[in-house]
């Protein structure tokens, strides 16, 4: 799944731009706090046969939560989160609860802090920057969250900088082909040691961030870009990620996202992009655009709905066994809340 608001809502929420329910306070600013979220929805997908429901019904529910408990007693600081996600997209509606983060951190001096533990990788805090869609658009495979990480971050003037490594962390088990095995891990450790990072200029209209990954079985490289021209934000990303889960064939893919933002109202932003992706998985390159719009109902629930058109839809292998593309539809509708 896309980090998508609930991600971004609640990065925020930690670094203390919004306010989760304080459990306990001290006099010197010591304290416990509950925060969490939920985004209920999903996709409708054009062609019934490409659900994983077969013709029953062209709905692809996508409901997810969160809850954690986050701490801080001096310079030091401290999250525990839940999440309760699907374990498959199939009849049965499988749902699971998994630790999605347990980790401590040191906030060194001002804008500079270091954390341990399971966390987001560094790349991961911006791998969607550009990104104007909330789920449809074209995105980055990058390690997300992993076990037994540790990761600094930190902020120069107007740059940022964050780099993390984590070590093996895959809990789940493989094919013959040596490819993960689908659903068989309870977290995101997919790709074992992995070091990555990013270096970002962010002016007050203008922002550009570079990011990288390196591991046994990932290898990323990406710019990220976006602007502001009064109530328009154009804004994109291009990459080259390699990945070779079977630690011998790799496949590769080069991707752009172009779009933009126009804000027709405080409240309401209309959004579109066009992607481009060039995989040695897939026989073609597949072109696709996506329109859509948010509706920011208050200042911690968001209503999204977008509309992906091109070539979303999988395909048949072809006679090479490549995996294939063909045109269709998808519609993404969802509500997020969190505090």
């Amino acid at each position: 799944m896309k980090k998508t608001i609930i991600a971004v809502a609640l990065t925020s929420l930690i670094s203390g731009a919004a306010q989760a329910a304080t459990v306990y306070k001290a006099d010197n600013g010591d304290n416990v706090k509950v925060y969490g979220g939920a985004e209920v929805g999903g996709t409708f997908v054009s062609d019934t046969d490409k659900t994983t429901f077969g013709p029953d019904t062209t709905f692809v529910d996508d409901s997810f939560a969160t809850i954690g408990l986050k701490g801080q007693t001096g310079d030091f600081y401290a999250k525990f989160e839940l999440d309760g996600e699907r374990t498959d997209w199939t009849k049965d509606n499988n749902m699971r609860i998994v630790i999605d983060k347990a980790y401590v951190g040191y906030n060194v001096t001002k804008g500079h802090s270091i954390e341990f533990g399971r966390t987001d990788t560094a790349y991961d805090h911006v791998d969607a920057f550009g990104d104007v869609t909330n789920e449809l658009g074209l995105s980055i495979s990058e390690a997300g969250d992993q076990d037994s990480t540790i990761k600094y971050r930190g902020k120069f003037g107007n740059v940022k900088v964050g780099i993390s490594h984590s070590l093996e962390g895959w809990d789940g088990t493989t094919k013959a082909d040596g490819h993960p095995k689908e659903y068989s891990y309870e977290t995101d450790s997919l790709f074992g040691q992995v070091t990555n990072g990013y270096i970002g200029y962010y002016g007050e209209t203008f922002t550009v961030i570079a990011g990288a990954e390196e591991g046994d079985e990932t290898s990323i490289y990406s710019l990220h870009g976006e602007v502001e021209l009064g109530k328009i934000t154009l804004a994109g990303l291009v990459f080259d990620e390699t990945k070779n889960f079977d630690r011998g064939s790799d496949t590769n893919e080069v991707g752009v996202n172009l779009g933009g933002k126009y804000a027709m109202t405080e409240k309401l932003n209309l959004l579109a992009n066009v992607n481009y992706s060039d995989s040695d998985a897939f026989a073609d390159e597949a072109y696709f655009g996506v329109v859509g719009a948010e509706y920011r109902y208050a200042s911690n629930v968001k209503l999204a709905a977008e509309v992906a058109f091109g070539d979303v839809l999988k395909g048949a292998k072809d006679a090479n066994k490549k995996k294939t593309t063909e045109s269709g539809a998808l519609a993404y509708l969802m509500a997020y809340y969190w505090f």
